[in-house]
């Protein structure tokens, strides 16, 4: 049986590899920037809110911290994601997201 964290790395690799389609086609963040604004706002929300569920089996303040933070974002649309997303257009949209929520809450580094 797996473990919780197993399970959870194994979601967020799904979600991650859910644009794996894309990603085999060079899916892009400056691609990302295109979608409708409810599209980019459903896949960020999600992103992050998987984020958060694996730092809740591994680091529950890093948890609090991406919960504060999508509850501020995501009411202003995820200024700070689309600014990633415009300065990193060649990047996975995945990817840039990870790379704010790190900037803001810490690494996702869970090896014990």
């Amino acid at each position: 049986m797996l473990s919780r964290k197993a399970l959870a790395i194994a979601s967020l690799s799904t979600i991650v590899c859910s644009g794996a389609g894309h990603a085999a086609d060079g899916f892009k963040a400056s691609e990302f920037l295109k979608f409708p604004q409810e599209n980019q706002k459903g896949y960020i929300s999600a992103s992050a809110m998987m984020a958060g569920l694996i730092a809740t089996q591994n680091v529950p303040d890093q948890a609090k911290c991406i919960d504060r933070w999508v509850a501020d974002e995501a009411t202003r649309g995820y200024p700070r994601i689309a600014e990633a997303m415009k300065a990193h257009g060649d990047y996975h949209p995945t990817a840039v997201i990870m790379s704010v929520l790190q900037k803001e809450c810490g690494a996702f580094k869970y090896a014990r």
